[in-house]
């Protein structure tokens, strides 16, 4: 399914295996996208380039999970990111929780992500959520900026995870 956002150049379209996995490698390659997963609270441990047939996976994952609503990030008729909303609870957020990862940093800083997440947050209210809740790195000061501007705020303390990385829960009440 796709989502229509507020803007003409930003759309929500659904996950493709072919086009999306060889995007994936291309914006984890390099220093970039060693930035881009620390910046979404992956762990160095864990941070590491990505190859094709990994990325099919993670991609075929995107389509066949039911505890999850997909979408990829469509800017100017390019993939730009994805966007996606997990339906189950994890030990340190509720659900419905909203995540977002703009991949190509030429995307960045040009409300992309702030029409994507509005789309995405105006979904969920539709389907009778009460609330949407997400989390961001505290070092990221991009993540919490966008989530603050849409609305979402603090709840509970920072916490660490089980990486040593610190993280900030936030909530939209509808």
């Amino acid at each position: 399914m796709s989502l229509e956002t507020s803007r003409s150049d930003v759309r929500l379209i659904e996950p493709d295996i072919e086009r999306d996995a060889l995007l994936g490698v291309l914006w984890l390659e390099g220093e970039s996208g060693r930035s881009t997963l620390a910046l979404m609270g992956v762990a160095d441990k864990d941070n590491k380039p990505t190859t094709l047939q990994q990325e099919k996976c993670r991609v075929r994952g995107f389509i066949e999970n039911d505890n999850q609503l997909n979408w990829m990030i469509s800017y100017e008729n390019e993939v730009v990111g994805s966007i996606w909303v997990d339906l189950e609870s994890t030990k340190h957020l509720q659900s419905p929780s909203l995540h977002i990862m703009i991949g190509s940093p030429e995307a960045r800083g040009k409300g992309v992500g702030m029409a994507a997440v509005t789309a995405v947050v105006k979904h969920l209210q539709a389907q009778g959520y009460p609330q949407v809740y997400s989390r961001y790195l505290t070092s990221n000061k991009g993540s919490r900026g966008l989530l603050s501007k849409l609305g979402f705020r603090e709840f509970d303390s920072p916490y660490e995870d089980e990486d040593n990385l610190v993280f900030q829960n936030v909530m939209k009440v509808f």
